[in-house]
Order: structure tokens, then sequence, then C-alpha cells
């Protein structure tokens, strides 16, 4: 034991697994030295986790670490979860391409987890061996996608138990053709403003079985000439209308973001400005990069929440019911804080087990010469995270002050996602930083609750990972609600199972429905609490419409 950084918290060195545990100021301890990737470019990479050898622990893959250097070789790589106390390198990816964002999914149904990686250049959908090897599978599925890539996601579009893939493409850019861009005031060079590009297309596949998908992103209706093309960051699976179909949320930078109703037969419209999540409560389209979804204050619906440049305040979107949605970020105590510092990846999960949902969001700036260009400016380059508690209305508190040391570091903060990585009952945190080392915190806060864990397993003609199915808990008169997705945030995808807090020192779950994604509804009950639980579709109470 000792106070290896001075904080006035003794920390713990464990010589047999070699590893230093600092102590986040009486609230829990943080590996620190677990995974420590290459710097970073400023633009930084994405993360995923996911059980890539089917051993039930949770493995985390990190797309890509480089800079931006033309002579560079580029790698992803997949660390193994050895048991839930360490993690080691296991696979390096062949690909030299500039990685951005990762996503996982058995998009093949054989019952492990495949992944598709964006790029700047060809995105690659590699096939798992079936031991956390992975083939390079992009050239048979025609899914390498010719544009700048930032988020992708599998979801089943029509109901036939085939994930397909959505993917947020950025800008259209050439490093051949240089555009040189300054400040107002001084002339110093900087990063060019995305306004200064045209937006690219984003793509949509129809996973036609055998490996193999189709383009549809024109018939579908998401890249049709003559209209506002995506700059899109972020991109969420979800059913906004509640009517039993999967649609997508994208974050776009600096343009109004897109709200793709599904039409059914593989038909989208934008339903974004109708339905009130493409600008902000001015009216003004802001820089969106993460987005998060799911039910803020508990009233049944779906709310939605993204992060954005600095001097806009990230955006609360509250569901007012059939497909409406409110801006709620000021009455939501989120304005104040959100204001000046730049958010990137974030999650909204319930950190402390009281039954509704906080904010993660990861800081940091996109200049790193930022004081030069703008002289006399209050922001920074690095920044702190933030940690926002619900009071489960929906109204939030920063508590990142009195939740450890961690929160105190000023970093630059890009993707993140969460796991219960050590299977102890929270979600921990994976945090990608551009130009330093990844940061794996584990969760040690005080726990309001007991917990039970969901993993969903479909059976035909549900895909086996049961994307976009809804999990229902029964309780105290009431019901908590969740979706089950493989992405959200900026560039990642976090744990695919699902933890729902119950009542401190219950034994049992009370009921738990699951509305399958091809519509059949199911209860499970007599689950025990404090463990996972595997739901296989088929094997539940079957309820009626």
């Amino acid at each position: 034991w000792g106070d290896y950084d001075n904080d006035g918290f003794l920390d713990i060195f464990t010589a047999a697994s070699g590893k230093l545990f600092h102590n986040l100021g009486g609230q829990g301890f943080e590996n620190v030295t677990n995974i420590v990737p290459e710097r970073g470019e400023h633009v930084s990479r994405g993360a995923v986790w996911g059980d890539f050898n089917n051993d039930s622990y949770l493995d985390i893959y990190y797309a890509g670490y480089e800079v931006w250097e033309p002579s560079r070789d580029y790698a992803d790589i997949l660390y193994l979860n050895e048991g839930g106390t360490a993690f080691k390198k296991h696979w390096e990816s062949p690909s030299k391409e500039r990685a951005r964002g990762v996503t996982a999914a058995d998009f093949d149904n054989d019952g492990d987890q495949d992944l598709y990686v964006t790029n700047f250049g060809r995105n690659v959908l590699y096939i798992n061996n079936g031991n956390g090897t992975f083939s390079d599978g992009t050239a048979a599925a025609k899914v390498g996608t010719p544009f700048w890539s930032s988020s992708a996601c599998f979801a089943d579009i029509n109901g036939d138990g085939l994930l397909d893939l959505y993917v947020a493409n950025y800008l259209l850019y050439d490093s051949r053709v240089h555009k040189a861009c300054s400040s107002s005031q001084n002339k110093t060079p900087s990063y060019c403003h995305p306004n200064k590009y045209d937006g690219a297309p984003d793509s949509l596949y129809l996973n036609r079985g055998g490996g193999r998908f189709e383009d549809i992103s024109r018939s579908a209706g998401i890249a049709v000439r003559g209209r506002i093309l995506s700059k899109g960051l972020g991109v969420l699976p979800t059913d906004f209308d509640s009517d039993g179909d999967i649609d997508f949320l994208v974050a776009n930078d600096s343009v109004p973001n897109f709200l793709w109703r599904n039409l059914g037969g593989g038909k989208f419209e934008d339903a974004a400005l109708e339905a009130g999540v493409a600008l902000n409560t001015t009216g003004s389209p802001e820089a969106c990069m993460g987005v998060d979804g799911g039910d803020v204050n508990g009233d049944g619906l779906q709310d939605y929440f993204l992060t954005n440049f600095s001097e806009e305040t990230d955006t609360l979107f509250f569901g007012e019911g059939d497909g409406f949605f409110d801006d709620n970020t000021l009455r939501s105590g989120l304005g104040k804080p959100t204001f000046d510092p730049l958010g990137f990846g974030t999650r909204l999960f319930d950190y402390d087990l009281d039954g509704d949902l906080d904010i993660y969001v990861t800081r940091g700036h996109i200049l790193d010469n930022l004081e030069t260009l703008h002289p006399g400016t209050r922001l920074r380059y690095a920044q702190p995270d933030h940690l926002f508690q619900n009071d489960g209305k929906g109204r939030f508190t920063d508590v990142s002050g009195s939740s450890g040391s961690w929160f105190k570091k000023k970093l630059v903060g890009r993707a993140v996602a969460t796991a219960d990585y050590d299977s102890d009952g929270d979600l921990d945190l994976f945090i990608v930083n551009s130009g330093q080392e990844c940061t794996l915190l584990e969760n040690r806060a005080e726990r309001k609750g007991s917990w039970i864990g969901i993993r969903l397993q479909g059976t035909a003609p549900c895909s086996r990972d049961a994307t976009g199915s809804l999990i229902t808990l029964k309780a105290g008169g009431g019901a908590r609600r969740v979706e089950l997705r493989n992405s959200q945030s900026y560039m990642a995808a976090s744990d695919p199972r699902v933890i729902l807090a119950l009542d401190k020192g219950a034994a049992k779950a009370p009921p738990v429905e699951v509305r399958w994604s091809d519509g059949l509804r199911e209860l499970f009950n007599n689950l025990q609490a404090e463990r996972y639980h595997l739901l296989v579709r088929g094997q539940g109470e079957q309820l009626g419409e």
C-alpha cells in the first residue's frame, strides 16, 4: 500500500499480477496499467466490447492506433479478457487502413461475434473464425464503402432474421487535395471547419445471407441526389415511433441530424425535423458527435442524448409520445455544465444501480493549438470528463468532482464504451483518449440496489443477437424498458448484455418481458438476482398481442 500519486488516498500494487490499482478518492479503484496502446492522431479511434472467443468474458477490440504519417502502418488490436483480471493481446488486424470506428454483431447467425471497422479508406468486415481470430470478408460481402466513414451499426430492418448494416459517413475529403485553413484572428494554421467540405452520403446494406450484402442506400432513400448529405459521426438504431421496426438516428456535424423512419419494404424517410431532433431548441443545427438513447425520466418513452462542440450545450431530447421529441436540455440541468466543454463519446447507463440512467461524456477539444488560434480563450484542448447523476425524473447533477480522482485529470477523450468486464454486476468504462493511453475504469461506486443481467439469444425468424428486441422489467406498478442495440456513443459499441437494477436485497427479479425483434412477446419468471441469465426465444411464457 502507498499513496503513489500524493492525492491523499492509499493505492495498491499487487506483485502477483504486476498491476497498480489507483484509489479513486474512496469511491473505488482504477486499473491504470492494463491496456496502454500507442499514441493516436487527433481524431482518435473507437472501441467495441464483445465475447469474441465465447468464454463468457467480455473482450475489447481497439480500432487502430496511429500517428498521421503516410509511411506509417496501421493496425487494430483485439485484447482477450483473462477471467476478468487482466487483458492479453490476442490478434492484430492485417488491414493498413486508418481505422475510425468499430461495431460487432453475429451478422451470419453462426454463434460468434464478427466485426465491422470503419476507416478513412476501405471499410473492413471481419468474420470470426470461431476462436477470436478473423478473416476478411469485405470483398465477398461488398461492404467496403468508398467514403470517409465514422460509426456503424447492425440491425434487422426488414424482419427476415438477418442483420443489415448502416454506415454513417462523414466528409468528401481527399488527402491529396490540401485546403489551407487558419484562424481569422491571427492566421495561425488550423483544421478546416466541416463546412469547407461536402458531406458524404450514408450507406445502407441489406443482408442477403451467405456473407453477402446489397447496397440499397439510394433505393431506400438514404442517399438521394439533391438532399442534404450526411456529415455523420454517430448512429443509433432505435424504434423511435414504437411501431415495432428499426429506425436510425444519425448525429451530424454542423448540419441537421437525420432520423430515418422505417416505412417498410426497404424504404426510409427523414423524420428528424417533424419529430423535433434535427435541430436544438433555438432552431439551430449543432456539431453533434456522439449519441445514445434510453428512458431517462421513467415515463416509458425513448429519450435521446447527443454530445456537441464547445460553446454548444449537449442536447437531451425527451420523448413526448407518438414519435415526437422536445429539447429538455436546460430543464434537465445540463445546459450550463455542458456549454464550454466539447463532447465526443457518451453512455446512458445506471452506474449506481438505483434504477435510472446516468450520463457519462468524454471531453476534449479538436484543436491542440487552441490557445494560439484564439488568444485569451477560456477553452482548453485537454478537458476532464463528465459524470451526471440522474434524480430519477430526468434532472441531472454533475457528480464528477465527488466520483474519484479520474475526473480531475484533463485528457482528450474520444470514444467510450461500457461493459461489465469483471462480471460483478455493474458497468465499467473503456475510454479512448486522443494522443494518450486508453483508460479502463472499474466501477466501484456505492450500489443503491441489487441487479440482474440479461443476454438474449434469438431463434428464427429473429436474428441470433436479437438486436432490436425490447426488454421490460415490471416492478412497483411501473416498468423499465430497454432497447437492445449493438452500437451507440461515438465510433463505439458496448456490452451486448443488459443490466437492470433491482430493490436492494432482492432475491429474485420481477417478471421480465421480452418483445423479440420479430414481434413475439414472452414472459420470463423466477429469475435469480445477482447473476446473468440467457433468455432464449421460444423458452418463455408466450403472451398475446
